[in-house]
């Protein structure tokens, strides 16, 4: 959990308690400084939620990019990204299906 998070709720809750304090006392100046540090508290837990919603993307990002590195070294060296080639998947399906009608028209 990223610390603005944590000092934004903080922050957060302080002015709400602050808040309440000044409208039980009947004092607007406390119960003003008390809306501010809520609104400021919540401003710091929502830029909190944002870096850490970055710095996943940013991690995502980086690990596909990496994968795709791999990949990429990999065809450069000649090593083929499928493990059949379709050339002989299809030969061997197309071999498959003629053995097979063969085997059902000598039936009739």
């Amino acid at each position: 959990m990223d610390t603005d998070r944590i000092k934004g709720a903080a922050r957060e809750l302080y002015g709400r308690g602050e808040e309440a304090v000044g409208a039980l006392m009947g004092d607007k100046e406390t119960r003003a400084r008390g809306v501010v540090d809520e609104v400021a508290g919540r401003a710091q837990g929502a830029m909190g939620r944002a870096g850490e919603a970055i710095r996943e993307t940013v991690g995502e990002t980086r690990e596909s990019g990496r994968e795709l590195f791999r990949r990429r070294e990999g065809q450069m060296r000649g090593e083929s990204v499928m493990r059949t080639p379709p050339l002989g998947a299809l030969l061997i399906a197309a071999s498959a299906g003629f053995a097979l009608a063969w085997m059902l028209h000598a039936r009739e």
